[in-house]
């Protein structure tokens, strides 16, 4: 079995911001927090020898691409037409624990690079400061993360970066609805609070709220998980989708209660 206390410090001493996890949750707090240093990373992994190991997307971004065996989303076909329209470079990619791909991209220091949940279907792109990715030699109850090359993390095209930004509901300079509506509806208070997101700790009690807010106002059920999985990706870090499965569960529970 590989010493992942060893690894761990080799992620560490290239820069990475790294995180302890048991399975794919963090074991600490680091929402916004400076990275570990190699001490820190020998106290935590003596703490917990298991530990998977993560690494914060603070200066890197992820294409994380699912299949349809294990995640019910074609992303491969997807991703394969990314690459046919040239948006796809060369970079460091992994084989995660459930049959999914990842791309490794270096941020560009020049424009910034946003979170984005469905990109197309299949793929997410994992950006946010305070969302992490597990990376070999972790392992989960479906499997091992394994690198698929040794290519170096490389930057990647402009174009594509452009294609991630435009997919972002706050990317449009056009839209300046600040200087809009200064009396708003109950409507847009709801539609504000989709992208407002919450800090660690104020994650369930934001997401519930949210949540209730939908339900309250008679989105079905489905539409209710789709929008629910677009404002977590504004949380730091995101919840688990497991958690967010619990909190719609609960609120649809207690509306039929109420009928």
């Amino acid at each position: 079995m590989p010493n992942k206390l060893n690894y761990a410090i080799q992620y560490a001493q290239k820069g990475f911001y790294v995180l302890p996890t048991q399975g794919k949750q963090p074991l600490i707090k680091f929402a916004n927090t400076p990275p570990l240093t190699v001490e820190q990373v020998k106290y935590y992994w003596s703490k917990y020898p298991d530990a998977n190991i993560a690494l914060r997307t603070v200066d890197f971004f992820v294409l994380d691409i699912d299949t349809k065996e294990a995640h019910g989303k074609d992303g491969m076909k997807s991703y394969q037409t990314l690459k046919n329209t040239g948006l796809i470079a060369p970079t460091l990619a992994q084989l995660t624990a459930s049959g999914g791909n990842q791309l490794f991209y270096k941020k560009p220091k020049n424009i910034p690079v946003n979170q984005v949940i469905g990109l197309k279907q299949g793929i997410d792109i994992k950006a946010h400061i305070n969302n992490y990715v597990i990376v070999p030699p972790s392992t989960t109850s479906k499997g091992s993360y394994q690198w698929l090359n040794k290519l170096p993390m490389r930057e990647p095209k402009t174009e594509l970066v452009k294609f991630i930004n435009k997919h972002h509901p706050l990317n449009n300079p056009k839209n300046d609805w600040s200087k809009h509506h200064t009396g708003k509806k109950w409507t847009g208070i709801v539609l504000d609070n989709l992208v407002k997101g919450a800090p660690e700790g104020q994650r369930n009690d934001y997401m519930t709220h949210l949540c209730g807010q939908m339900i309250h106002a008679g989105a079905d059920d489905n539409t209710a998980w789709l929008l629910l999985q677009y404002a977590n990706s504004f949380n730091s870090p995101p919840l688990e989708n497991k958690e967010l499965e619990k909190i719609l569960s609960s609120i649809i529970r207690e509306e039929i209660g109420k009928s």
